[in-house]
């Protein structure tokens, strides 16, 4: 596998990841309440509680995504010029 092949491949998994993160973040900004009570009735999560695993959730995906996507991705491009 090549340098290029490498970039490539990370170059898609950041752009498939970011569509994810951001489709997810929209998603629990204007779900919100749906959310609550889909959790609220499956785990017995009060709302308050859901606010803050949505949040954590969110702040975990985004960080994940960029220490292992983005961050690589950006050193191969610099790397590859």
């Amino acid at each position: 596998m090549t340098i290029e092949v490498l970039k490539e491949i990370l170059g898609w998994m950041t752009l498939i990841n970011l569509v994810f993160y951001i489709w997810t973040a929209v998603a629990c900004a204007f779900m919100k309440d749906f959310l609550a009570r889909i959790t609220g009735k499956m785990f017995g999560i009060s709302p308050e509680a859901n606010k803050q695993i949505l949040y954590g959730y969110v702040g975990a995906y985004k960080l994940l995504f960029i220490v292992f996507n983005l961050v690589p991705w950006l050193a191969l491009c610099i790397i590859c010029r």
